[in-house]
This record gives structure tokens, C-alpha cells and sequence, in this order.
């Protein structure tokens, strides 16, 4: 009786008085978790559906009902409730009764009276609930619940609503913590189906709840950005950033936002986000941060893909004069990986001299070594990458490579021993297959073969190749090293064909003595066509030039040059097999460089690494 009596005073005529209406409608202006507003300075939230009228609006997805009606099946009605008037049952025209029901939970009775006031006069066919003041009971029970909200722990926020219900079933929690637990239940939901990569899924929920799409659920409205962008929405994504930036104040989400929508947005749209930021009172963008980033990613990506979209010029120079001003030694590196894309060794290599000056940085090391190099640099290249060979292990592969080109050329110079030295023992650190090939074939064209077998050996051993097992096949020959040789082509000679074509090393010599009737000297006709032969192999005139050899040696042996001349003649027609046969039996009889490289080549037909 005394709860009927104080609602009946509360809904009286003497105490409904205008004033009471202004001061309920100032109260409920008054900010907090209760009466948040949707956005910032009252913002509405974002229409998802807004370029997309004709759709259907999405209903709620499996599961994601009220508190209320997950525990009740009277839909969270206590019985004897009313039914909803007409306003009530619509949820588009829902009437927030949260306040009268918060008042009503203190037992402040003239807050009461005056929500009720503001209630009527906004929707006259209103009624205040019979059970308004059921609520004003222990409030530990409810505190509980709260507890539970705290600690994430929605699932027991069910089961402990269901066991008091089942003590009281005219108990219900308060329209605040129905409201904040439907809320998270929706947020985690919209966060499992972003992380399981549901795009679909992300925006049915979002279009199904366009209350969420506020700056109060910055993470939910992150998540649909990316879901658009997932679903080829990609100008959707940017109004909605867009909107975000417009509407919301925090600072750190606003920097998070357009840090976001960068890894996913191209970047004239990103550019035009940044646009959208505050000026700092210490001068400067908001997200002056976020511009350099974009700068760096596109300069990144131009190096990468030199076909990317391109800084613009004023950009580049503004980028290079505040990597100059604050020292930054990585921006400094990138600006080298930049101009080496663009092929501008000289500045690439003032920028990596730069980064390393201002801090250790291997990749700036390697970047030095390289733009080295390509200015034709070799021995300075060579010193920067022996002396960062510790610190990546790209380096010290930069520095055998740097070495063996130098080595493997047709005719290499002679190498220093302590530059040897250094070679051998970094090949040795890495196991560099390359470099221990270029060490056995650098002692093998300097008649060092004792040297060169081990070296190959370690390479076929490490993972054998076509050059590396020919080098060990040559190298065990030469040192008549015949079990070793015998086994290199029994392992090997299936597998390449330059080593099957050793095999005529195991055949006699054939007779050294000249066709009767042939002059020795060959005269000034064989002199003639020699000449011929080397001017049309020359000009591409590959079988005239063997024609024209095959008239030769009809009057005057063919001596080692004109034979090495056959060979490649044979190697350019693509009779490959009369190519390496011919380059066998030359380098039996007098092994060198151009024997070597024409059974090799035309075993292999151009075995890029060992060429390079």
C-alpha cells in the first residue's frame, strides 16, 4: 500500500508543475553512462543503409536478443505487466523510460512525478508502468550482476538473472543494465564475426542495430569500416571514417581511426582523411604522424614496384628536408631503397652513407654495398659488405657474391691471398654453394687443381649443381684422381648432361697425325677461310661459318682456336650434343677457360648462377 500510495502521489496534478518538467529536462542533459548521448554533440548515428535505400534492413542475427528475453519467456514482461501501448511496442518509437525507472529505484519520488510529467506531455498516449516501483528492492542483487558485467562475464549475467527470477519471478534488473548488457553482447558479437573474417556478418549486425554506429562504440564502427572494405564498399568505409573524424573527439581514436583506415584505403583517400585533422596548438596536423607514415609506405612500395603510385615532388623534398632535420636513419635508409629503385646509384648511395652514419643499420649497409657496386665501385662495395658480413646474413652473401663475380670472369686476375683468405672463410661461416664453386673454378684457371677439387667438393656436398659437379669431375680428372672422377660421373651423369659428356675422357686419344695430302700449314687458303668462318660467325652466319670450317679442314688441320670456333658454331645451331661432345675432347687435350665454358654452357645452356 505505501508503494501505490507514493505512485499515486507522484502521478498527482499538484506536483506535475511546468518548472519540474524544465528541471527533469535538465537533468537528463547531464552526461554519464545512463544518459549518453549517441555521438558527440548529439550526433545521430551513422546510416549504414544510407547509399543503399532499396535494401531491406537486416534483422537481428541469431542469438542476439534482449537480456530480457533471453531469460524470459514472457519476452522479460513480469506478469501482470500491461502490454505496451502502441509507442511503447514499436522500437523505432520506443520511449526511454530509463530515468523514471532509475528515480523510482531511489524512492525520489518528486524526480518521479516529474519524469512522468515530461513523459506524458512528449507522448500522451504513455502510460507509466504498474511496476515502476518494483524495482526499489535489494539492491545487492542487482550489484552482483554488475560485478559480473565488469569481468566480461556475460554468459553467468544469464544464468544468475534466471536463478533469481526462478526465487522472484516479478524481479527484473534495471532498463540501464538491460540496456548496457544487450549492448556489450552485441559488441562482442560484431567483434567474433570481424575476426572470423564474416564481412556479411559484420554488417547484417550493424545493419540490424544502427543504434552502435556511434563514436561510444568506436571499435564496432571500426570493425564495419573494415567489413566494407571486405565487401568492395570501399567509399562507404571512407564516409564512415569520415564521419568518425566529423563527429567524435576523442583524440587517441580519432589517430587510431585514420591509422586504420590506412591499411586499407589507397592513398588518396587516406590523404583526404588526414585533411580532415585538427590543427595542434604547437602547430601542425593532428595526424602528422599518420602523413609521414603514408609517405614512407608509398616510397616503400615505389621501390618495390617502381610502377606504384608516385610522391609527388613537393611531398618527396618535405619528406627529405625532416629526415635531414630529426636524423631519422631509417626514413634515411628508405630514401636510398627509393633512389636505387629509380636507379640513381650515386644518391642512393649518399642516402644508405647517411643512415649509417646517424645509426648502425644493417640494411642500410647492404644498400651502401649494392649502390657501390652498380657506380662500378667492386673493391670499396666489397670492404663495406666484409665489414658488415656479421651483422646480416644477406651481407655476407653480398660479399661472396661481390668476390665470385670477380673470379669467375674468362680470364680473372690474380687474386690476393688475404682477399682469398677472407673469401674462404666467410664462404665457409654461410656454406655458400656459389662462392665454393667460384673458389674451385678460380684454382682450377690458375692450375691450383689441388685447391679447386676440395671446393667443389664442399659445394656438391652442401647441394650439387650442373657447374659444380662438372668442376669436381674436371678438377679429380686433372689430378688423376680416377675413382673419384669414375664416381662423380656414375652419381652425377644421368642427371646433367655436361658431366655424361666426360665421358669421352675415358676413350684413346685419337691419332695426332694429318689426312695425307693435307698441307699442315693450310697455306694462304685455309688462312682465307678461317677468316671467313670467324667474320660470318660473327655476323650470326652460323652455317656458313661451319660450312665454311668444314672446306678448311679439307686442306689443313683445325688447330684449338678453330675447334673452340666449331664448338660455339654447333652451341648456336642448338646441336648442343656435337657441342658438348667437341668441347669434351678440346679440354682432354688442352683444358682451358674457353673449354670449360663451352662444355658447361652447352651442357647446362646458360646456368645463370655461375654465370653471374
Amino acid at each position: 500500500m505505501k508503494r501505490a500510495a507514493l505512485f499515486l502521489s507522484c502521478i498527482g496534478p499538484s506536483i506535475l508543475m511546468a518548472t519540474a518538467a524544465a528541471s527533469a529536462d535538465s537533468t537528463l542533459q547531464k552526461p554519464g553512462l545512463l544518459f549518453a548521448r549517441p555521438g558527440d554533440a548529439g550526433a545521430p548515428p551513422f546510416d549504414l543503409r544510407a547509399s543503399a535505400p532499396s535494401k531491406p534492413a537486416a534483422g537481428p542475427r541469431p542469438g542476439a536478443g534482449t537480456l530480457m528475453q533471453s531469460t524470459d519467456p514472457n519476452g522479460g514482461m513480469p506478469p501482470g505487466r500491461p502490454a505496451a501501448g502502441p509507442e511503447q511496442r514499436s522500437p523505432a518509437n520506443r520511449i526511454d523510460e530509463s530515468a523514471l525507472r532509475f528515480y523510482a529505484s531511489q524512492n525520489d519520488a518528486a524526480r518521479v512525478s516529474m519524469e512522468i510529467k515530461r513523459l506524458k506531455a512528449r507522448h500522451p498516449s504513455w502510460e507509466p508502468p504498474s511496476d515502476l516501483f518494483d524495482e526499489a528492492r535489494d539492491p545487492a542483487l542487482e550489484q552482483k550482476l554488475w560485478d559480473l558485467f565488469g569481468e566480461g562475464r556475460l554468459d553467468e549475467i544469464k544464468s544468475a538473472v534466471l536463478d533469481i527470477r526462478k526465487a522472484d519471478p516479478t524481479w527484473r534488473p534495471s532498463d540501464k543494465f538491460v540496456q548496457e548488457f544487450d549492448r556489450a553482447e552485441l559488441r562482442a558479437q560484431v567483434a567474433a564475426a570481424s575476426d572470423a573474417k564474416d564481412a556479411a556478418g559484420v554488417l547484417a549486425l550493424a545493419e540490424g542495430h544502427p543504434g552502435m554506429l556511434v563514436c561510444a562504440e568506436i571499435d564496432v564502427m571500426w570493425r564495419v569500416a573494415q567489413a566494407l572494405v571486405e565487401t568492395s564498399e570501399v567509399e562507404r568505409a571512407q564516409d564512415l571514417y569520415k564521419y568518425i573524424l566529423t563527429h567524435c573527439s576523442n583524440s587517441a581514436e580519432r589517430l587510431a581511426t585514420v591509422q586504420k583506415a590506412m591499411e586499407l584505403l589507397p592513398s588518396s583517400s587516406v590523404k583526404a582523411l588526414i585533411a580532415l585533422g585538427q590543427r595542434r596548438s604547437t602547430g601542425g596536423s593532428e595526424f602528422e604522424s599518420v602523413r609521414l607514415d603514408l609517405v614512407r609506405r608509398q616510397l616503400g612500395a615505389m621501390a618495390s614496384d617502381p610502377a606504384s603510385e608516385p610522391l609527388s615532388a613537393p611531398e618527396l623534398r618535405n619528406f627529405e628536408d625532416l629526415t635531414r632535420k630529426n636524423k631519422q636513419a631509417g626514413d634515411a635508409a628508405l630514401l636510398g631503397w627509393h633512389s636505387y629503385a629509380q636507379k640513381n646509384w650515386s644518391a642512393a648511395a649518399q642516402w644508405f652513407k647517411q643512415a649509417m652514419d646517424w645509426e648502425r643499420l644493417p640494411k642500410a649497409a647492404e644498400g651502401y654495398a649494392l649502390a657501390l657496386r652498380q657506380k662500378g665501385m667492386i673493391l670499396e662495395a666489397e670492404a663495406v659488405a666484409y665489414e658488415w658480413r656479421e651483422a646480416s646474413p644477406l651481407i655476407a652473401k653480398l660479399f661472396v657474391e661481390i668476390v665470385a663475380t670477380a673470379m669467375t670472369v674468362p680470364q680473372p686476375a690474380i687474386v690476393e691471398p688475404e682477399r682469398l683468405a677472407r673469401m674462404e672463410d666467410v664462404v665457409g661461416r654461410i656454406q655458400s654453394v656459389n662462392g665454393a664453386q667460384a673458389l674451385g673454378w678460380y684454382y682450377y684457371n690458375v692450375g691450383a687443381t689441388q685447391k679447386a677439387q676440395p671446393w667443389f667438393a664442399r659445394s656438391v656436398a652442401w647441394e650439387p649443381n650442373e657447374a659444380t659437379t662438372l668442376g669436381l669431375a674436371l678438377a679429380a680428372n686433372r689430378n688423376k684422381d680416377r675413382a673419384l672422377f669414375q664416381k662423380t660421373l656414375a652419381d652425377f651423369g644421368s642427371r646433367y648432361s655436361a658431366v655424361a659428356a666426360l665421358k669421352e675422357y675415358d676413350k684413346p686419344d685419337a691419332p695426332q697425325g694429318e689426312p695425307k695430302g693435307k698441307n699442315p700449314a693450310g697455306g694462304s687458303r685455309a688462312g682465307q677461310l678461317a677468316d671467313a668462318a670467324v667474320a660470318q660467325f660473327k655476323n650470326g652466319q652460323y652455317r656458313e661459318a661451319l660450312a665454311t670450317l668444314d672446306e678448311r679442314a679439307k686442306i689443313a688441320r683445325e688447330d684449338h682456336g678453330l675447334g673452340v670456333l666449331r664448338g660455339w658454331t654447333h652451341y648456336h645451331l642448338m646441336q648442343y650434343d656435337k657441342a658438348r661432345d667437341l668441347f669434351a675432347q678440346l679440354d682432354k687435350k688442352q683444358s682451358t677457360s674457353d673449354t670449360q665454358y663451352g662444355l658447361y654452357y652447352s651442357g647446362s645452356k646458360f646456368d645463370t648462377r655461375y654465370r653471374d
